[in-house]
């Protein structure tokens, strides 16, 4: 009986010791600032327009891809040759419209996940835009040695996600669709106007992979045209 204390005991005291050597979520995201260029170096910046190509690998479809982010606005299109995908908010209406299914607007969840999702500035880094947010430990990812999250959005979706122990840099986030739980790992950062960003995305799908590769970042305001609504989504009722 004494020994089994002892085991137990001991136990919990080497779970603390590991405990107690991991960083606070705040420190995973300060680090990850400072990685990624410094908190003042993105204060300077409140929007984004990405560039590039999209390979759908499991259709074989691939196309160009642009990407448009200011606060509580977004912009996505995906140009595939027979068609086009595009997904926006234009901090009202929120729409996604494929080329086989046609034009919907964005139910109410999906639009506050999409404003959750615009976070610009040096905002991103400050774990109270979380209602819930914890350091699991360490654990390999994409090769990687990691420390793994557990954040809660306030709009209650929740995330995990991975911190490069050796760089800072995120790598990648793990998180729950009605289709299946989705994985998207950043890759290749580069440095662009005194920041990084990670120029290669992969996210995989229970269809299959879904790979972005940037050409071209830039900041700084876009015309409002950028986030208007396309014509037959003002038509919906």
């Amino acid at each position: 009986m004494h020994r089994l204390l002892a085991v137990t005991v001991a136990a919990v005291v080497t779970s603390s010791a590991v405990q107690a050597q991991l960083p606070s979520v705040q420190q995973v995201y300060d680090r990850y600032a400072t990685a990624v260029g410094g908190r003042a170096a993105w204060e300077k910046i409140s929007a984004r327009s990405d560039k590039g190509t999209v390979d759908i690998s499991f259709a074989g479809i691939s196309g160009a891809y642009e990407r448009h982010v200011a606060k509580e606005r977004m912009r996505m299109i995906m140009d595939l040759g027979m068609g086009k995908v595009d997904q926006g908010f234009d901090g009202t209406i929120g729409w996604a419209s494929q080329p086989m299914g046609g034009a919907q607007k964005m139910p109410a969840e999906q639009i506050a996940e999409t404003k959750e999702s615009t976070q610009m500035g040096a905002s991103q880094f400050d774990v109270s835009r979380f209602s819930k947010a914890t350091v699991d430990g360490k654990e390999m990812f994409e090769g990687a040695d990691c420390y793994k999250l557990t954040v809660t959005s306030k709009t209650g979706q929740e995330r995990t996600e991975f911190f490069d122990v050796a760089t800072g840099l995120r790598r990648g986030v793990r998180v729950k669709t009605p289709a299946g739980e989705q994985q998207q790992t950043f890759d290749d950062y580069k440095e662009v106007a005194g920041v990084k960003v990670a120029m290669k995305q992969r996210i995989g799908t229970p269809q299959g992979d879904i790979i972005i590769t940037l050409t071209s970042v830039t900041f700084g305001a876009q015309d409002a045209a950028t986030y208007e609504a396309p014509a037959e989504v003002k038509a919906l009722p």
